[in-house]
């Protein structure tokens, strides 16, 4: 019934006050909710969403129960409810954010929302359909002004039954923090080229007499080669001999330059399966002539039952160099007159662990999450890089670095990155495994 057929004399007055109290408190509170509303430093969204959460609880009474996989089959559905949830209602900052000249561009179906990441609107249907109360995710969203943006959508679903139909979007640009993220990004593989060409540096000597070394033996058997040539009685196989020697030498020579050469090239990484003994004994390999310099012995125990990893070949070595040059620098604080490295690798079946333990000082208590941050280092000389540049090349494979002291004195560093679970034939365990480096 209509209360307006009521004469106003027929209305106690005590009502009548009651009744203008609350509709005053209604009044704030929608100018409460209003200000709020239009204040919100986001894009803020409502939208009904009555069909979809008709059609969900049809779903669920039919039996399904994964919606991912069933989404995935029928997309059909994604797009009858990208055309069926309507916006309702928008604050101003979804004006802006979208380059609308007019509110009535936004009330309207909400697939313009996902036009920039159409895979964003089934990870939303999801989480409806599994009852979570808010869903997060970054995309990227196309302005009707002809711009895309990078942003966070947060989404909140109403978990009263009586307002099962309205679902709360919430958008933030996130274009500059995107543009920060990239710039930081950049300035970190800077840092990084920076550091390996620091090692080379460090390493020049023993690069030198590495290459030296077998380009001093192509020049004394080639100079004996043509000698043997000149003489009467011609000698093939001796000159046989040296040729093959020659071109051993030449071989050794060749692997240094290309070591040093992907050191040194600042390129894109790129992950591949890899068998991780072999990267950490090249890396090895790279850094032995330097630790004899030093006097410090470098050994190894590589376990046979490492699978294979997803990685970047370079950025491992990368990592291991950069974990024994550190390990060299503590046992250099020393003072003594020699030091060992021991570099371990083992698998829990999951993950693919590598060690490197020194005899160094160890690790001043308090700091072992902080060595890892940028910038920090405990030598006057240091620039505070190594260590964090370490952090990153594992983190960026899924993996996680640690550091401790050990009860035997020194420090321990542990890397560990998933394993990549490859059909290959049983294949012996290679020489590399479980043989100390040089």
């Amino acid at each position: 019934m209509n209360m307006t057929t009521f004469p106003n004399d027929d209305l106690d007055p005590t009502c009548l006050r009651e009744m203008s109290r609350r509709l005053k408190e209604l009044e704030v509170s929608e100018a409460r909710y209003r200000t709020l509303f239009n204040n919100v430093p986001a894009a803020v969204l409502q939208v009904d969403a009555s069909d979809v959460e008709e059609a969900f609880t049809n779903l669920k009474h039919s039996g399904v129960e994964d919606i991912d996989a069933f989404l995935l089959e029928n997309p059909q559905l994604v797009d009858q409810a990208n055309n069926s949830v309507i916006v309702r209602e928008v604050n101003d900052v979804a004006l802006t954010l979208f380059g609308a000249t007019d509110i009535s561009q936004l009330l309207a179906p909400v697939a313009y929302v996902f036009a920039g990441t159409p895979e964003a609107s089934p990870n939303v249907m999801s989480a409806h359909f599994r009852g979570r109360p808010n869903h997060y995710q970054r995309l990227k969203i196309k302005t009707f002004d002809g711009r895309t943006i990078d942003a966070a959508l947060m989404v909140s679903f109403p978990q009263a039954a009586a307002n099962f139909d309205t679902s709360v979007l919430m958008i933030i640009d996130m274009t500059e923090q995107v543009r920060i993220e990239k710039e930081l990004k950049k300035m970190e593989s800077e840092f990084a080229h920076f550091s390996k060409l620091s090692i080379l540096g460090e390493f020049s000597g023993a690069i030198v007499h590495e290459v030296r070394q077998p380009l001093s033996v192509v020049a004394n058997d080639a100079a004996t080669a043509a000698r043997w040539l000149q003489r009467n009685d011609l000698n093939l196989p001796k000159v046989r001999e040296l040729v093959e020697r020659i071109e051993e030498s030449v071989r050794r020579a060749n692997e240094v330059i290309k070591r040093v050469q992907d050191m040194a090239t600042k390129a894109t990484p790129e992950r591949q399966t890899c068998d991780l003994n072999r990267l950490v004994a090249g890396a090895l390999t790279f850094v032995k002539k330097e630790a004899t310099r030093r006097s410090v012995t470098i050994s190894s125990n590589l376990s046979a039952e490492i699978a294979t990893v997803e990685a970047d070949p370079v950025q491992i070595q990368q990592l291991v160099v950069n974990l024994v040059v550190n390990a060299m620098q503590a046992i250099e604080r020393t003072h003594a007159q020699s030091g060992r490295v021991q570099v371990t690798t083992r698998s829990d079946g999951e993950r693919a662990f590598v060690e490197v333990h020194d005899t160094g000082p160890g690790i001043p208590d308090g700091i072992a999450t902080e060595i890892f941050e940028s910038f920090f280092t405990t030598r006057k000389e240091g620039m505070g890089m190594g260590l964090s540049i370490c952090r990153s090349i594992v983190q960026s494979h899924g993996g996680v670095i640690s550091a401790r002291n050990t009860s035997e004195g020194g420090a321990a560093f542990e890397a560990w990155l998933p394993l990549v679970f490859v059909e290959t034939d049983n294949a012996p365990e290679t020489e590399t495994s479980r043989q100390p480096a040089e």
